[in-house]
């Protein structure tokens, strides 16, 4: 008995047979259905040859055809799972989309040396860390800093404290500034009054 092609019903001959894997089971086709389906994924060729009623094997076909569905729905809940954790709150400035995590990203603070990043001092440079977001609708990046960089040890503000005697404020690391130096204009001014002595005359004057 001669074969037909499953989907368009035509006689197969000995040349122009051709077989289609469709849903995991081969079928029987002619050249130019197979040129038709042969761009197709094996759930689109599973269905369309079961829509024909003329498929091989159709419980096959079904049975793949459900695996094949439960596997889509296992990695589309990936799918949303892993966008659900890159969201954020933010919104993007561009187009105002959603803006999703896109990892860190490291700056260093100086200049390129010979070793690599130095400072110009000539010490190695300080890292900064960046967050990196990407918009879902534009692709518009952005970066974020999740800490304000610190600031060198010269231009760190200390806790000041109130000095009792005169209210100045200065630094818990040492006394009042003000009071010192009026402690040393006191000082050098009772050492010039205490080491005045009588003017000695010459020999010859007295």
């Amino acid at each position: 008995m001669a074969k037909t092609c499953i989907f368009c019903g035509r006689e197969l001959g000995f040349f122009s047979q051709e077989n289609t894997v469709c849903g995991g089971v081969d079928q029987p086709t002619c050249s130019q259905c197979y040129e038709t389906l042969r761009d197709l994924s094996q759930r689109e060729r599973g269905e369309r040859a079961l829509a024909t009623g003329r498929a091989v094997d159709p419980e096959k076909i079904m049975a793949y055809l459900e695996q094949a569905e439960e596997r889509e729905k296992a990695a589309k809940e990936r799918r949303e799972q892993a966008r659900r954790a890159i969201q954020t709150d933010r919104t993007c400035l561009r187009c105002g989309g959603p803006m999703e995590k896109c990892g860190l990203k490291y700056f260093h603070l100086g200049d390129e040396g010979l070793f690599g990043p130095v400072a110009r001092d000539g010490l190695f440079a300080s890292w900064l860390e960046a967050e990196v977001f990407r918009c879902a609708h534009c692709g518009w990046g952005e970066f974020y800093l999740p800490q304000p960089p610190e600031l060198p040890a010269d231009l760190q503000q200390e806790e000041q404290v109130t000095c009792p005697v005169c209210g100045t404020r200065h630094s818990p690391l040492g006394g009042c500034p003000r009071c010192a130096m009026n402690m040393g204009q006191r000082r050098s001014t009772a050492a010039r009054e205490g080491t005045k002595r009588p003017e000695k005359k010459p020999p010859w004057e007295k």
